[in-house]
């Protein structure tokens, strides 16, 4: 027991979303006190609040899709109305602070899409979630560093890269288990960044709004098929 007189692990249970406590609280304090929790157990009670508020009901990453796909458009649009093309990688000084915001956005985003098959996604969602984050992160970072005049060009387009194909990673594993709109979109849109085509950020922006629509609606991906022999 604690010092104050609840079981040890108790405290962790306040990481949990509060719909979920006001179901199981009271059930989880019962099975603690019974427990020997170590620190494995810990481990695990920290792990299962993160699962927890993944996969309870939120408008977050829907607003986080619509987010990433307006400002993108914006970005977009402010570069591919310049009379000469910038030079590649394609952003502009003005446009950096909002591929900032996109990025941030976009891994919420991104994280929200996985977390609506991550129970199927097995060990390849895990790594393809790692991927996302890590390239997401390097993208941001990037962008900071040149937004700071310190560094642009092949480092930025190297981070962006790197941010796409972590996306297109997600998207992989959404379609084979079975949420084929978000799959599609996360696929298809940023391949067309890896060209480092400026204009590529417009499709890019209507991908992201078109899964922020679908997040917002409450769209269930479908039930994976099965062959006549499963």
């Amino acid at each position: 027991m604690s010092r104050e007189g609840l079981p040890a692990g108790a405290g962790l249970l306040r990481l949990y979303p509060a719909g979920w406590r006001e179901r199981y609280e009271a059930e989880m304090l019962a099975v603690l006190e019974l427990a020997h929790l170590g620190p494995r157990g810990r481990y695990d009670l920290a792990r299962g609040a993160v699962d927890a508020h993944l996969h309870s009901p939120s408008r977050l990453p829907a607003v986080a899709a619509l987010v990433t796909g307006g400002v993108w458009t914006a970005a977009g649009t402010g570069v591919v109305i310049q009379p000469a093309p910038p030079d590649w990688p394609g952003y502009l000084l003005e446009t950096l602070p909002l591929a900032i915001v996109a990025v941030s956005a976009g891994l919420v985003a991104t994280i929200g899409c996985w977390a609506r098959r991550s129970d199927r996604a097995g060990r390849s969602g895990t790594v393809a979630i790692g991927l996302a984050v890590l390239g997401h992160v390097a993208w941001l970072a990037a962008l900071v560093v040149a937004l700071a005049g310190i560094a642009y060009g092949p480092l930025t387009a190297l981070a962006q890269s790197a941010g796409a194909l972590g996306c297109v990673a997600v998207g992989l594993v959404l379609l084979r288990a079975g949420d084929e709109w978000l799959g599609r979109l996360l696929v298809l849109a940023p391949a067309f960044l890896l060209f480092g085509w400026p204009a590529a950020w417009l499709g890019f922006g209507l991908a992201w709004t078109i899964a922020g629509v679908l997040l917002w609606t409450g769209m269930e991906p479908a039930e994976p098929r099965r062959s006549p022999s499963g």
